[in-house]
C-alpha cells in the first residue's frame, strides 16, 4: 500500500470534513500570532508580562461591547448605540456613587438603565420596523445629548475604592478583575449562543426572518432580547472602564462609536446575520488592540493611527472574506 493510499488520502478526507468557519477561526488565530511574533521581534518590550497584562486589560471593554454586537448582528444588526449606552449607564452609576448611594445600587442601576436603552432599540426595530442602523444611530445622538446635558461640560473623578474595585484591582493578588470580567461575559455568551435555544433562535432570525417566523419563533421577543442583552453589556464595559480610569466624562463612549462594530466583523461575524461567534469578536479585538499597542510602542504619530486601524479593517474583513470563499470552493 502507498503513502498516497495509506496516509494522504485519509488525511485529505479528514480536513474535507472541518467546517469552513473552523478554518476562518484558526486563520484569525494564525494572523494575531503573526503579528505578536513580528512586533515583539523589533520591540522587546511588547512581549514583558506588564506590557501583555495592560494590552489585554485593554482589550477587555471592547471584547464586552463586542459580545453584545455579536449577539445583535447574528440576530438582525448591528447596535450602534453601544457606545452612548457605555456613556450614559457609566454616568448614572457614577453620579448616584458620588450622591453617597451604596456602589452595589449604583451597579444595578446602570445594568437596569442599559437594559432599558437596549429594550427601546429592540422595541423600534422589532415592533415600530425602524432598520436597527437608523434606530441605534439615532438613539446614540440622543442619549450623547443626555450626558452632555447632565454632565454641563464637567469631568467626576475621583471614586470610592469599592466603586473601582471591578476595574482596578486585582483578583487573588495577580489577575485584573476587568479580565475577570471579560472572561465570564465570553463564556457566558459562547454559552447563550451555542449550547441554548434561545442562541438557535438569534442565528435562526438572522439567517432567514421569514423561516424562523414560519417555524413558530417569536421573531420580535427574540430581537427584542438581543438588543436588551447588549444594552446590559454596554452598561458592564461602561462600569469596568470608569472603574479603571477613575473619571467619567461625557465623550467617554465615543471611542467605541464604531469600532465595536469593526472588531465583530473582522472576527467573522457576517454583516447579514445568522453566522458568528463570540470567540472570533474576541480574535478581532486582540488584532486591534495588539496594534493599537504596537503604534505606542513604535511612536507612531496620532495623525496615523486613525488611517492605520482604519487599513487594517478593511484589509481583515477583505482576508477574512477571501478565506471563506477559497474554504468554500474546495470543500
Amino acid at each position: 500500500m502507498s503513502i498516497q493510499t495509506a496516509v494522504i488520502q485519509p488525511f485529505r478526507r479528514k480536513l474535507s470534513q472541518v467546517e469552513p468557519t473552523t478554518w476562518a477561526s484558526a486563520g484569525r488565530v494564525l494572523a494575531l500570532v503573526v503579528l505578536c511574533i513580528a512586533i515583539g521581534m523589533f520591540s522587546p518590550v511588547f512581549f514583558s508580562e506588564r506590557n501583555i497584562s495592560i494590552t489585554v486589560t485593554n482589550a477587555c471593554v471592547l471584547i464586552i461591547l463586542g459580545v453584545g454586537n455579536t449577539i445583535t448582528i447574528i440576530t438582525r444588526g448591528p447596535d450602534l448605540s453601544t457606545g452612548s449606552i457605555l456613556t450614559i449607564t457609566a454616568v448614572v452609576a457614577a453620579l448616584m456613587v458620588k450622591a453617597g448611594i451604596f456602589f452595589g445600587f449604583a451597579f444595578g442601576a446602570a445594568l437596569l438603565f442599559g437594559a432599558a436603552i437596549g429594550l427601546v432599540n429592540g422595541l423600534m426595530i422589532a415592533r415600530v420596523g425602524l432598520p436597527s442602523f437608523i434606530s441605534t444611530y439615532g438613539l446614540q445622538w440622543a442619549v450623547f445629548g443626555f450626558a452632555y446635558a447632565i454632565l454641563k461640560g464637567y469631568v467626576v473623578y475621583d471614586f470610592e475604592p469599592d466603586f473601582r474595585y471591578i476595574g482596578n484591582h486585582n483578583l487573588f493578588g495577580f489577575l485584573p478583575m476587568p479580565i475577570v470580567v471579560m472572561v465570564l461575559v465570553v463564556l457566558a455568551g459562547y454559552f447563550l449562543l451555542r449550547k441554548t435555544t434561545l442562541g438557535r433562535r438569534f442565528y435562526a432570525v438572522g439567517a432567514n426572518t421569514d423561516a424562523a417566523y414560519m417555524s413558530g419563533i417569536d421573531v420580535s421577543k427574540t430581537v427584542i432580547i438581543a438588543f436588551v442583552i447588549s444594552g446590559v453589556l454596554a452598561a458592564l464595559g461602561g462600569l469596568v472602564l470608569v472603574a479603571r480610569i477613575n473619571a467619567i466624562q461625557a465623550d467617554i463612549g465615543a471611542q467605541y462609536l464604531l469600532t465595536t462594530i469593526a472588531v465583530v466583523y473582522m472576527g467573522g461575524t457576517s454583516a447579514t446575520g445568522g453566522q458568528g461567534g463570540v470567540f472570533g469578536t474576541v480574535v478581532g479585538a486582540l488584532i486591534m488592540t495588539v496594534v493599537e499597542n504596537a503604534m505606542n510602542l513604535f511612536g507612531v504619530p496620532s495623525m496615523w493611527r486613525n488611517s492605520i486601524v482604519g487599513a487594517l479593517i478593511i484589509v481583515t474583513v477583505l482576508i477574512d472574506l477571501q478565506l471563506k470563499r477559497r474554504i468554500v470552493k474546495t470543500a
